[in-house]
């Protein structure tokens, strides 16, 4: 009987110990000051820019191949369109899928363009076609390719500016090094003319330097911000003259921190605690970093406040980065990736940043004292079986965006959907 018991003892051990670990808790959604207002699972697909026009949404994806219902068929992970006009209840209009195996991450609209028509222009990374893509999406059901930019190296995010129909790309020109602006006339969607390529010194042919990458473009007027994600770079050009942009200020972050992922201008803040009339009214850069390694394995990532009121001399006033709490145990990157750009389209303004924060989620920062900023909401969304990456069921809230309404949407890089917000504003 006892040699049975050990038998039986010993199987269940081996068999226990066969069997896979069960996946971590999920962590239950956190909020202060915003709330829920609507949620889209995107199929599954790994989300990361997310752009808002009008009532739409439109979200480029990660690599990937997800089921698509609106048509029954596996499709290689591209772009998605959804109707917002609702915001409890997003529904989604069409998934054009990219190449296979592609990168589709960045998406531009512009709408009742130069000929009264809507257009979209997204990035393509993949073995079979690499550069960007223009579709005419005016009925947003059948989206139409009208032209490509072909040729390119690298293709990884761009800004098309509706209002002088050029469009600034992140990529690689053949001959160029690292990933440097390309100038494109899109006024005519149809045919892509060429204008110019720009980029650090060391990236042009034929010049030896260090190694820098530009992220991507930001363009406000006749100004261009470039950030250099491999280089910490940040640049501001003069676009005045399309085919040679003059560098008006140039700042190095690198070392000793990191890359910049982002630069926005906050232009014309009236700012406290500076005499009255005497510069109290001044301008700024927001510049964002990008946390790239799990449980904080890296130099901490962090927000710089810029005053730029005299252009071409930058000076830094503040940071800002969330505290670790037990954000670094949770699994996935914690650290700022990118903030709202844009509100429906426009250049976002204001007084409050609307920042992705990988898994500590949405954080709202005002900084209406620029010198002084502070956290006044955050949302983290549940964590479900649907993200990773393993055992780690852990959000990393990827991308920002507002709509005219100044409702927030935050896609997911690991596949947790589009999340709609509304900040509560501290009721």
């Amino acid at each position: 009987m006892k040699k049975i018991t050990l038998r039986l003892s010993l199987l269940l051990i081996f068999f226990l110990g066969s069997i896979p670990l069960a996946p971590d808790p999920a962590y239950p959604s956190e909020a202060s000051n915003v709330r829920l207002i609507g949620y889209s699972d995107l199929q599954g697909r790994e989300a990361l820019q997310v752009v808002l026009k009008g009532n739409y949404a439109y979200v480029g994806h990660h690599r990937g191949d997800r089921f698509n219902p609106l048509t029954g068929k596996m499709e290689p992970n591209g772009t998605t369109i959804l109707d917002v006009s609702i915001p409890a209840k997003p529904r989604m209009i069409k998934h054009i899928p990219g190449y296979k195996g592609a990168e589709s991450r960045a998406v531009q609209v512009v709408e009742k363009y130069f000929d009264g028509r809507d257009y979209l222009l997204r990035n393509q990374e993949s073995g079979e076609f690499t550069g960007f893509e223009v579709w005419d999406i005016t009925d947003k059901a059948n989206p139409k390719l009208v032209s490509k930019i072909e040729w390119l190296m690298a293709a990884h995010k761009s800004w098309w500016d509706a209002k002088t129909g050029y469009a600034y790309l992140s990529g690689i020109w053949p001959g160029w090094k690292g990933q440097h602006l390309i100038v494109y006339d899109l006024r005519n969607p149809s045919a892509p003319k060429f204008v110019t390529n720009w980029g650090l010194p060391g990236q042009r042919p034929g010049e030896s330097g260090e190694s820098v990458s530009l992220h991507h473009p930001v363009i406000s007027g006749d100004r261009a911000y470039l950030s250099y994600l491999f280089g910490g770079d940040v640049v501001t050009l003069d676009i005045s003259d399309k085919q040679k942009p003059v560098m008006i200020s140039h700042m190095d972050f690198s070392p000793p921190f990191s890359g910049a992922h982002t630069t926005v201008p906050f232009s014309k803040m009236k700012v406290p605690n500076f005499t009255q009339g005497i510069g109290d009214v001044r301008d700024f850069l927001v510049i964002s970093e990008e946390s790239f390694s799990s449980g904080c394995r890296e130099m901490r990532r962090q927000l710089y406040i810029v005053d730029v009121t005299e252009e071409s001399r930058p000076i830094p006033v503040a940071t800002f980065k969330v505290p670790d709490g037990d954000f670094c145990e949770r699994g996935g990157r914690f650290g700022p990736h990118q903030f709202a750009e844009t509100k429906d389209g426009e250049i976002i303004g204001g007084g409050l940043l609307y920042i992705a924060y990988f898994n500590a989620g949405l954080r709202i920062v005002d900084i209406s004292d620029p010198f002084h900023p502070k956290e006044v909401g955050y949302y983290i969304p549940e964590a479900s079986d649907k993200t990773g990456p393993g055992l780690k069921r852990v959000i990393q809230t990827n991308d920002v965006d507002l709509d005219y309404r100044g409702l927030i949407y935050i896609t997911d890089r690991a596949g947790a959907g589009l999340h709609i917000l509304e900040f509560l504003r501290g009721k």
